[in-house]
């Protein structure tokens, strides 16, 4: 197989997970989790560089994946819901994540939130 058709079809399927904004939201956030995370591993001193990509692995891949297959079999399929409700879903675990490591790193948050996302 020519290498250069491998390039360019990941060089494609890049530029299309680029395209919707949903995918960059979650890139972005994804991203600002692994921060906290990292901070909040360094205060506490149990930080591993070999969980971060790891953290890339089993959060980033997994969710951009998911949200993609679901905008583009929504677009196909007729079902207009169905990618915002994944984004929401997803950004709704992030969220439950960073305030997770904002716990960790020792900055208080309101009890509700609290009690409501953060994992014991």
């Amino acid at each position: 197989m020519d290498m250069q058709v491998v390039f360019d079809a990941i060089r494609d399927i890049a530029l299309l997970i680029w395209s919707y904004d949903g995918a960059k939201v979650i890139l972005g956030h994804t991203l600002v989790n692994v921060v906290a995370a990292i901070a909040a591993a360094i205060h506490q001193k149990d930080f591993n560089l070999g969980k971060l990509g790891e953290f890339l692995y089993r959060k980033m891949l997994p969710y951009v994946s998911v949200y993609v297959v679901a905008k583009v079999v929504g677009v196909h399929a007729g079902l207009d819901a169905l990618a915002p409700a994944v984004w929401a879903v997803i950004e709704l675990t992030l969220a439950g994540d960073l305030a997770d490591n904002l716990v960790r790193l020792g900055i208080k948050l309101p009890m509700a939130v609290e009690a409501f996302i953060v994992k014991q």
